[in-house]
């Protein structure tokens, strides 16, 4: 018997660059496939989760084919693809599965995420518990969908009035004029890594969790050994990060770093020496105060600026 496996599929697109798919599926070795749900447009951010439907059974084999033919609405076309999966990498994060942060007990990864970019970009990730693992980057091809077959209750509209984003999501135009055209390229830019952790320099105080999210739509979260160890790490440059950190009274503090300025980030790791590690450091006093995040490599130390630093509270667990 195959081993099955409780998960669910869901699609991504970056936020300015929405996306609809016409006909998705990730296909099992025994033929049977579960499709990919997606809403009318989808943008949720690259590597965030969209729709979510509860689709076939809750125990699936591990896919070993995705198949799929999307819209690409910002470059009024479709793209079409079809691939093979890496099933024994797939099966092998299924059964190490993760551990979650609240209940410190072993759980397995919950979702199958395909994201699509302008370009025929296609990427596929695992997801469970604040972890989210690239499995694979595909390229499709150009392709042509004929609109009563896409929009089968309004077969009379033309693609070009159909992909029209100008009243649904005119952000999606304004970007694209403010960056000189669509930035094909971009999603391949997400996907380098470079040798680097976080850390903390702040007295008597202890390193309780730290949760990243990365550009190219990975995650990680590490507490308790993982922690511990805090090994460097070929990662791909944050787009955000929350600490957790613990006095000597048992009170917890979370700073928490949101949309970090895409610019600045990428030019501090671009700008570093690359056959040296990097430390991105939270430091402050004792009492909270003087508070910095540090982008470190050796003794070279560089304040990372456009961040919040208020942007704290008090985690009661």
């Amino acid at each position: 018997m195959e081993e099955k496996f409780e998960w669910l599929p869901s699609e991504s697109a970056p936020k300015l660059y929405p996306m609809e798919i016409y006909n998705g599926h990730l296909f099992f070795e025994d033929g049977n496939s579960v499709y990919i749900p997606c809403s009318a447009l989808a943008h949720s951010g690259w590597g965030n989760d969209g729709s979510t439907h509860v689709t076939g059974d809750d125990f699936k084999p591990v896919p070993i084919r995705l198949e799929v033919t999307w819209a690409s609405f910002v470059e009024n076309k479709f793209y079409t693809g079809s691939w093979a999966l890496p099933k024994e990498k797939m099966t092998k994060l299924f059964k190490e599965g993760v551990v979650a942060y609240r209940t410190k007990k072993k759980k397995t990864y919950n979702q199958i995420i395909v994201g699509l970019a302008p370009g025929g970009v296609a990427v596929v990730w695992m997801y469970g518990e604040g972890n989210q693992v690239e499995i694979g980057r595909f390229q499709a091809k150009e392709t042509q969908v004929a609109m009563k077959d896409f929009v089968p209750n309004n077969p009379t509209i033309s693609q070009k009035e159909y992909m029209d984003l100008s009243t649904e999501l005119p952000e999606a135009i304004k970007n694209i004029e403010q960056k000189g055209g669509i930035e094909f390229g971009l999603w391949d830019t997400y996907r380098k890594k470079y040798n680097w952790k976080t850390n903390i320099d702040i007295p008597n105080y202890t390193f309780e969790k730290i949760a990243i999210e990365m550009f190219n739509g990975e995650r990680e979260t590490l507490f308790d050994e993982a922690l511990l160890k805090n090994e460097f790490k070929e990662r791909a440059i944050p787009d955000y990060m929350s600490f957790i950190i613990t006095n000597p009274k048992g009170i917890h503090y979370v700073f928490e770093f949101k949309n970090i300025d895409e610019k600045e980030i990428f030019n501090l790791f671009q700008q570093a020496d690359a056959s040296k590690p990097i430390e991105i450091v939270l430091r402050m006093n004792e009492d909270l105060s003087n508070r910095k995040l540090i982008f470190k490599q050796g003794d070279k130390e560089i304040p990372i600026k456009k961040i919040d630093l208020d942007n704290m509270w008090e985690y009661k667990k």
